[in-house]
């Protein structure tokens, strides 16, 4: 089974590509297939599900895991892997800052960096003003209005969301000094309990209304490169470890295990290295810049 002709909202080069169907519905809706291109390297959602980001909540939460994620230092080894990425720069943006834990970070270690956040979500605002002197954005056209510019800008599982990733990297472009650099982090197909492990129960887990897009390490350098974004370094990222693969292999569901992570907990960051030296991370990592610079 193909997928339809009418493509065009595919972006460049993937809607220039056969696809073929990879499972019938999905997590949160039957009215949803997902389809893989011959490449393995990037799924899509067809009919692209419609979604209200100014209302949405996470799926972590709505399935109640958020104290179990926050057993994860998930921002503390992420900032690890990019932060070479801060040194000599004045300004930052996160794009979906969310609750800006990541920038609360940031700015514990590099105190005189200028902060700003884009994010249009009115669940997490209260969190995010507890940082000070924060300024934020809900459009890029407010950006453009203050003729604002900045050294980083940083979208963590962001992408994945973008149904016109064309649209959103211009826009995230006009807002990046001259020699500035973007840092991008989505959810990876190269997932080991996708490839690895090849967890059915995980599969029909995986792949959500709020993700019209899913790439690999490839298929994301090969969207960048469409639009004149040179990735100068792709990191594969595991965020998830040990434990919870052993849950989904055992229990076939999310979250915690308290035995587990007992049993494991010596062992926990070993194992994500190892996954991450392998090729097998849930999530993958791009520092990018414009081509031309």
């Amino acid at each position: 089974m193909s997928l339809p002709q009418t493509i065009e909202h595919l972006p460049a080069p993937f809607n220039r590509e056969p696809f073929s169907l990879l499972q019938q519905g999905i997590y949160d809706s039957n009215d949803n297939d997902v389809y893989i291109n011959n490449a393995a390297d990037f799924a899509c959602l067809f009919p692209i599900p419609k979604m209200d980001y100014v209302s949405y909540v996470p799926r972590v939460q709505a399935l109640g895991l958020s104290q179990y994620k926050r057993t994860m230092s998930v921002i503390l080894r992420r900032f690890e892997k990019i932060q070479h990425c801060f040194s000599g720069i004045q300004s930052i943006l996160e794009i979906g800052a969310g609750d800006g834990a990541f920038l609360a970070h940031v700015s514990g270690v590099f105190p005189s960096l200028r902060l700003s956040a884009l994010e249009i979500d009115q669940n997490t605002q209260a969190a995010r003003k507890t940082l000070t002197g924060l300024r934020e954005f809900s459009a890029f056209q407010e950006i453009r209005n203050a003729r604002e510019t900045f050294d980083l800008i940083c979208l963590f599982h962001v992408l994945e969301h973008i149904v016109d990733p064309r649209e959103f990297l211009n826009n995230c472009l006009t807002c990046l000094t001259p020699q500035g650099r973007m840092i991008i982090e989505v959810p990876s197909l190269d997932d080991p309990l996708l490839t690895l492990y090849g967890s059915k129960a995980y599969r029909k887990f995986y792949f959500q209304r709020q993700h019209p897009y899913v790439y690999s390490s490839k298929s994301l350098r090969r969207l960048l490169e469409e639009e004149n974004i040179y990735p100068e370094q792709l990191i594969p990222h595991q965020r998830y470890g040990l434990e919870n693969h052993l849950n989904w292999l055992t229990q076939e569901k999310p979250g915690g295990n308290e035995q587990f992570r007992q049993i494991f907990t010596n062992c926990e960051a070993d194992y994500m290295t190892a996954l991450e030296k392998a090729g097998f991370t849930d999530a993958v990592i791009v520092i990018a810049k414009r081509t031309q610079w």
